[in-house]
């Protein structure tokens, strides 16, 4: 597979988290605990994974594992600041501030690689930063709350993840990591579950939306998806990984808008083309124009 498309490959992933939205929103309508979707998430991706595995009967290595499960704790703090964060902030302000890990992401990969990205690539992540701005800012005043706090420290977790495994998967396989991954964020996200949600994720689901919008989750956005994005990163820099993947709130705007009734505006359009222009800055080579 080309390096285009695995490009490709991160805006279906993109796509399928963008649909994850208005899914989960769903579930959580019904009565699903947030911790207790992310930890059926988690473990039931990393159960069907563990089957695979077994059937495969490939040696796993160590760096594989300890990447893993370092990667996936990472993942779980960070699903859990965003949720516990949009608890105390609106849903804009979480959706914005979270989107921030697209300016943090190089930094953190000059951090792990100690190579400096392309330049243009600080240009279109604030683009594009700009454009996630414009897509979840619905006009209230801006202050910082606990909950925007909470926000911006899931960026930070979201950022480490993309660029230390995009620094560290080199020659390992994906799919070893992403076992790993999953399960250390699944154990994790129970944990939160007992301890937060007094352990909803033991009379789990109560009804049928519940099971079957989270089995979507499971196969798509999490056993799928997650697996994708793990083979992708090996091929393609963490700075483009973050700016593909931070469309996932543009494909969320626009399934809410087809799904669930929800108005897209002309800032929303705006917001939009923004982004995708910024990766289409990310991708040109003007080294031959010169």
């Amino acid at each position: 597979m080309s390096n285009q498309r695995y490009k490709v490959l991160l805006f279906m992933i993109a796509a399928i988290w963008g649909g994850g939205f208005p899914i989960t929103k769903i579930a959580l309508n019904y009565g699903a605990s947030p911790n207790a979707i992310l930890a059926v998430r988690f473990l039931s991706a990393s159960a069907l994974l563990f089957l695979y595995l077994c059937y495969k009967k490939e040696k796993i290595e160590k760096s594989e594992i300890t990447l893993g499960l370092f990667t996936g704790s990472l993942l779980s703090v960070g699903f859990s600041l965003q949720t516990v964060g949009l608890s105390y902030t609106t849903a804009s302000k979480n959706a914005f501030l979270t989107g921030t890990y697209v300016v943090l992401t190089p930094f953190f990969a000059w951090l792990f690689t100690r190579k400096m990205p392309r330049k243009q690539i600080y240009l279109s992540c604030f683009l594009s930063l700009t454009g996630i701005f414009l897509l979840s800012w619905s006009g209230e005043n801006f202050s910082m709350q606990f909950g925007d706090i909470l926000s911006l420290l899931c960026a930070i977790f979201y950022a480490i993840q993309i660029s230390y495994m995009s620094a560290r998967i080199g020659n390992k396989n994906p799919l070893h990591v992403n076992f790993f991954q999953m399960l250390s964020a699944g154990i994790l996200t129970l944990i939160y579950n007992i301890l937060l949600e007094e352990g909803s994720v033991f009379s789990f689901p109560e009804n049928e939306v519940q099971f079957f919008s989270v089995a979507f989750l499971v196969i798509f956005n999490t056993l799928l998806a997650y697996s994708a994005q793990t083979v992708a990163q090996k091929y393609v820099e963490s700075g483009l990984v973050c700016l593909i993947l931070s469309t996932e709130i543009l494909f969320g705007a626009f399934i809410s808008f087809l799904f669930l009734g929800e108005i897209l505006s002309f800032q929303s359009l705006l917001g939009g083309f923004l982004m995708f222009l910024s990766i289409f800055l990310a991708e040109f080579d003007w080294k031959k124009k010169k």
